[in-house]
């Protein structure tokens, strides 16, 4: 008499286990967005009403799909195996979440949902889970509207070094303009770099969209270390562009007008403006580098070698 066959793929999980598998992630996603529900309304409020992070409506939906791109396949599943350390750090989690939140320190207390989602991987799949998808855990942290400590001890520099640089190039191109602070002068008109015009806030959205790229497209590791510490002048070159293009919109049309038309459309701009440049960027260094130069092997000493293409099921 002939044995039944296991029909499921070879190293996959049988129908019973993996429904009961899904069955316990959703159980804990549901009660990982009760607990952080009022943080999680409160980053909602803040995509829906600053344009500089409605970025963060797509942070979540990426990060699920960089967990499905990078999760393991095959026979590595079965090799998955719950840590105790899992729980242990998930503890010490919540023990540092009560203290920021008996100390006032909301931003921390709402940023703890990183190393919890990290402890709960760790629990489920041990470390070799958690180091193949830690990306994805990681990129959760651009769901977050950046430190107010760090927003005003960063901003006034970067705010600084934007009027003089937007100062520089509208002298260069010709136009008269004096820099007194934050305040440009073009002609008879006064243009102020305000706060939120520091371009440090654009540096979350283009960081987000940088790192996404590095995690999700197939190339070499030194192109990944490039294209991340291209973002810093990337962002501050768009800036610039921007207030500089602002400038001569108040020149031409006046301070009224030219508030009106370029200011906000200049914001808008700056996202795609940075993602052209990111594209040039990513032209140039391929075409520094030959295609035999390209086909060296690549150490996955940056990301986990699962990052560079997606596994086979």
């Amino acid at each position: 008499m002939s044995q039944p066959t296991d029909s499921r793929p070879e190293g996959g999980p049988a129908p019973a286990a993996l429904a009961t598998h899904l069955v316990a992630v959703a159980a804990v996603l549901s009660v990982l967005v009760w607990a952080y529900f009022p943080q999680l309304a409160s980053l909602v409020e803040t995509w829906e009403n600053d344009p500089n992070y409605s970025h963060g409506y797509l942070v979540i939906p990426v990060c699920g799909f960089m967990f499905w791109w990078l999760w393991p396949r095959g026979a590595e599943v079965d090799r998955l195996r719950p840590s105790v350390w899992g729980w242990v750090l998930l503890v010490g989690v919540v023990g540092a979440r009560y203290a920021a939140l008996q100390y006032g320190k909301f931003w921390i207390e709402g940023f703890t949902l990183v190393p919890t989602v990290a402890a709960l991987v760790l629990a489920y799949g041990g470390w070799p889970l958690l180091k193949r998808t830690w990306p994805a855990v990681a990129f959760l942290v651009f769901m977050y509207p950046i430190p107010p400590a760090l927003n005003s001890n960063v901003s006034l520099p970067l705010q600084r070094m934007a009027c003089l640089s937007s100062a520089g190039l509208l002298r260069l191109l010709g136009l008269w303009v004096m820099d007194e602070g934050n305040i440009l002068i073009v002609g008879g008109e006064t243009l102020e770099v305000a706060a939120a015009c520091n371009g440090l806030a654009m540096l979350m959205s283009l960081a987000a969209t940088i790192t996404a790229t590095i995690i999700l497209v197939p190339m070499a590791n030194w192109k990944r270390v490039i294209l991340l510490l291209s973002v810093v002048p990337i962002a501050l070159l768009c800036n610039i562009l921007r207030i500089s293009g602002t400038a001569w919109a108040y020149h031409l049309l006046g301070s009224t007008q030219g508030e009106k038309i370029a200011h906000d459309v200049a914001g808008w701009l700056m996202m795609p403006l940075a993602l052209v440049l990111v594209l040039i960027e990513l032209a140039w260094l391929s075409w520094l580098v030959t295609e035999e130069e390209e086909a060296k092997p690549i150490s996955p000493t940056l990301l986990t070698t699962a990052s560079l293409a997606r596994p086979p099921r």
